[in-house]
């Protein structure tokens, strides 16, 4: 599948939920600020897949911490703009995905990667957010800036160090009143983001690959705090 076309449905899916996100923000009120941070675990799907040695291999990135804080603004009881930024710092490494259990295609160590993960989202609460306890779901555009280990060596390489790519983001969270102006939040969410190893310009890695995905997949489990101003 091509660049282009495997962003047409999450393209489609972004557009009819921000339609629908629309509806109650007709019913507006007094402009409302806040800001939070947050940090929690973010886990990977593979980059690629190759064929080594009579077995195959995934390149993986483990998982790591993340740190973030955001700024989200509003005018409307059910609905707030947020825009994120988060940080996550990890590294990259083969592991034997040949069926049988083994671990002598493992390679760990290959280089290190940091992801900066930009997002503008929208957050639909299922309840007023006053509310001592205010579930909500979300929905945002990313902008994943992928940044390679220029120490990089051996297998892995990259002829610029720094990678854009582009995404969607969708998840559920609950928002706990703590105190007055101050939340708890905790958040799952699940973003697919361009492949920093696919494309002309993208990161190098020596072997038979035989399976490049265009995207990649993250799942986060986020938990912080919120206040608003």
């Amino acid at each position: 599948m091509s660049r282009a076309r495997s962003w047409i449905v999450p393209g489609a899916v972004s557009a009819v939920l921000w339609v629908a996100a629309a509806a109650p923000m007709l019913a507006q009120g007094p402009m409302e600020y806040s800001l939070g941070g947050h940090g929690g675990l973010t886990l990977f799907t593979e980059f690629l897949e190759q064929r080594a040695d009579g077995g195959e291999r995934e390149l993986m990135a483990n998982p790591a911490l993340s740190l973030g804080g955001s700024f989200s603004f509003t005018r409307w009881p059910l609905s707030e703009i947020r825009l994120g930024a988060d940080w996550t710092g990890t590294d990259i490494e083969f592991q034997d995905d040949s069926g049988d259990e083994s671990d002598e295609l493992d390679e760990e160590g290959l280089a290190d990667l940091n992801l900066v993960l930009l997002q503008l989202a929208v957050v639909r609460y299922l309840v007023p957010r006053d509310q001592p306890i205010a579930p909500y779901f979300t929905l945002g555009f990313d902008v994943a800036v992928w940044m390679l280990d220029e120490n990089a060596g051996g297998e892995v390489g990259a002829v610029e160090e720094t990678q854009l790519r582009y995404g969607a983001t969708a998840g559920f969270g609950m928002l706990f009143a703590v105190a007055d102006r101050v939340g708890l939040k905790v958040e799952v969410d699940r973003a697919t983001v361009g492949n920093p190893f696919d494309g002309e310009s993208a990161f190098r890695v020596g072997g038979d690959t035989f399976d490049e995905p265009s995207t990649v997949g993250l799942t986060r489990l986020l938990a912080g705090l919120t206040y608003t101003l």
